[in-house]
């Protein structure tokens, strides 16, 4: 007797629309009253106020995504993932700051950097022994110690380097904390990463500086830009639009690089199962050291974008956190282990904290909401995480009997 075929039919959770809706109901409405009060809330003041909102949530996007690749391959909350976007930073300032190097101290900083070359040259070769990747390594060797030691390094020579500089950091990271501990309990990992992430706090105390660093190379990004809309004036920096895009192009490559390449694939088929990947004869060691290589150069270019956009770097035992939490915030958000939804996740944290602290701004009648901006991530974490625990656009992981 062949058994009845029975079709389930799909309730639709109606409350995070009805959220949505409602948010964007409250926007609205105090776009339009703001408008109607006062002289200063004009079109321009709001999209000045989007623009920053876009660069913000652009700068989270950068840092989330690190913390998104590193648990969807091993499960790991990477604590210390804030650090290393605060090393990143770091790099950036000293790279640009006090170039000419002497010899011996440029072909240190060269060493590193021709090392970081070569991964990422690796990445498309397959092995670093390749005449290639060595090749590669030299020229960048050769190269860098000639940048470094002869001339002043301009802003985005300095990035390029501090991006894999601080590529090199995260394997080694990896392979001296993470890689022992493979087949630990998941809590010793999560009690290393708290581990490593206060060692680099307080090496960037004892190395870098214990206060506030002055930001501001001399670079067209900072230039002041000024166009009219309607009847106001939008005052902002070319960064409003280079970050985001800077951003665009960086999480494009990396998205190809997961999508198109071997390598790539090696890296999803771990992230489902590892275990499974390793016996069809994938190195999963391999592909969790070029996630801590890709995310760890994604958290530098952060790093040295943010101390561009706020003009200094905080003093390194405080640097990386808030940004850390909140874009490990922003990956929850949008699903964790998901690159769009940590994408999406950091862009509307970015909109909660800046463009909702512009629609309620300080008036004579109302003392405004900016100095609770900092809560905004955390309370849209716990109601998402109350309505969609998988996050916005992340796998349901929830067991189907």
């Amino acid at each position: 007797m062949a058994s009845k075929s029975t079709k389930v039919k799909k309730t639709i959770n109606w409350i995070p629309w009805l959220l949505v809706l409602a948010i964007l109901a409250i926007v609205v409405g105090r776009i339009i009253y703001l408008g109607t009060v006062h002289d200063r809330f004009s079109s321009a003041y709001f999209i000045r106020a989007f623009l920053e909102s876009l660069k913000l949530g652009s700068l989270y996007a950068l840092i989330a995504l690190g913390y998104t690749m590193v648990y969807g391959i091993i499960r790991l909350i990477n604590f210390a993932h804030g650090e290393v976007f605060m090393v990143g930073a770091f790099f950036t300032y000293y790279l640009f700051s006090f170039s000419p190097y002497p010899l011996y101290a440029a072909v240190i900083w060269s060493i590193f950097i021709a090392f970081g070359f070569m991964k990422i040259i690796e990445l498309w070769r397959g092995k670093l022994k390749d005449p290639v990747v060595l090749a590669s390594g030299a020229f960048a060797f050769v190269l860098a110690t000639y940048l470094l030691s002869q001339t002043t390094v301009n802003f985005f020579v300095a990035l390029v380097f501090s991006m894999l500089l601080t590529g090199v950091l995260g394997i080694v990271i990896d392979k001296i904390a993470y890689s022992p501990l493979r087949t630990a309990p998941r809590n010793s990992l999560l009690i290393t990463a708290i581990a490593v992430s206060f060692f680099w706090q307080n090496f960037g105390l004892l190395v870098f500086t214990n206060r506030q660093t002055p930001f501001r190379p001399d670079t067209f990004l900072r230039n002041r830009m000024v166009f009219a809309v309607g009847d106001g004036t939008v005052r902002t920096t070319m960064l409003s639009f280079a970050i985001p895009l800077i951003s665009v192009i960086l999480v494009v490559i990396l998205t190809l690089f997961v999508t198109r390449t071997r390598l790539g694939k090696a890296m999803r088929a771990s992230a489902q199962d590892a275990e499974v990947a390793q016996m069809m004869g994938i190195s999963v060691n391999k592909v969790i050291a070029t996630t801590f290589l890709l995310g760890s150069m994604l958290a530098a270019a952060g790093g040295a974008m943010w101390g561009l956009n706020f003009g200094s770097l905080n003093q390194p035992a405080i640097m990386g956190i808030l940004p850390g939490i909140k874009a490990f915030a922003a990956a929850v958000i949008g699903g964790i282990g998901s690159l769009p939804g940590a994408v999406i996740g950091a862009l509307i944290i970015g909109f909660m904290e800046n463009f909702m602290t512009a629609i309620f701004p300080k008036t004579a009648e109302f003392q405004g909401i900016t100095e609770f901006k900092d809560t905004f991530a955390f309370i849209l974490l716990i109601i998402v995480l109350l309505i969609r625990p998988s996050g916005i656009v992340g796998e349901d992981l929830s067991e189907k009997v």
